[in-house]
């Protein structure tokens, strides 16, 4: 495992105003690569949870089994008790994160506003074309380079090293599923991503802009931060845009 010096994989609970911003963090990682996001919005009066999804931050034996459907629910959880709460809803995910953020606005209309972080719309992973024949080859396959622009990213950090075959498989399917229903996303968007990105392509990222039917889209490049662009060197200009962001929402 991935296991930065510092780095916990515990979820996150920041208590604040009206609006709980919710993070989720992406395939394989945890609530570290949304700490300092989680924190800036704190700052700013909001309320924010991190969910740690199910089998993720333990060990990657434990992440074998899981499904979308069982985050899904979890997320829907999470939500049913911040409404219960009588809370205003942003939503917002990095990478798989930003694909289960844009599946619950998809069915959740109350969600007032979407930040998505490198969402992974098109993907750079060749082996995505074999995924039918890998998932009878392998259990797990490596990730592919971190390539972080601040050294010290890694130490912030916590995560599995390997991918599992046959739950990414099913990641890649819910994704040609969001990929269809983009022309039904209401909510305003800020879609963050970084052009030295190793995992998602910029192509993938214009096509969520052009094809979501959302009357709000606003895109930021970034040139200096890796996939995980949360936690890498252009981390404040993140979170100053995404706080922007959701105060531009003009919510209660």
């Amino acid at each position: 495992m991935g296991i930065g010096r510092f780095a916990s994989p515990d979820p996150i609970s920041l208590q604040g105003g009206p609006v709980t911003v919710i993070l989720v963090h992406g395939f394989t990682g945890s609530p570290s690569e949304m700490t300092v996001l989680a924190h800036a919005l704190h700052r700013q009066g909001f309320t924010v949870e991190v969910p740690l999804l199910q089998g993720h931050g333990t060990c990657l034996e434990d992440l074998l089994p899981m499904r979308p459907e069982q985050w899904i629910d979890q997320i829907d959880r999470l939500m049913a008790r911040e409404r219960a709460r009588g809370q205003t809803l942003v939503m917002g995910g990095l990478s798989m994160g930003a694909i289960l953020a844009l599946q619950a606005g998809l069915r959740c209309p109350d969600i007032r506003g979407l930040l998505l972080f490198s969402p992974p719309i098109g993907s750079r992973d060749w082996r995505r074309f074999f995924a039918p024949v890998l998932t009878r080859l392998f259990k797990t396959v490596a990730k592919p380079p971190s390539a972080y622009v601040d050294a010290a990213t890694a130490d912030r950090l916590w995560s599995y090293d390997r991918y599992p075959v046959v739950c990414s498989s099913l990641v890649l399917q819910l994704i040609a599923r969001i990929r269809r229903q983009l022309p039904s996303l209401a909510q305003p968007l800020l879609v963050m991503a970084s052009r030295r990105d190793n995992v998602v392509t910029e192509k993938g990222v214009q096509l969520l802009i052009e094809r979501a039917g959302s009357g709000r889209k606003e895109l930021q490049w970034l040139d200096h931060s890796s996939h995980c662009l949360t936690a890498d060197g252009e981390w404040p200009v993140v979170c100053e845009v995404s706080v922007a962001f959701v105060q531009s929402l003009g919510l209660p």
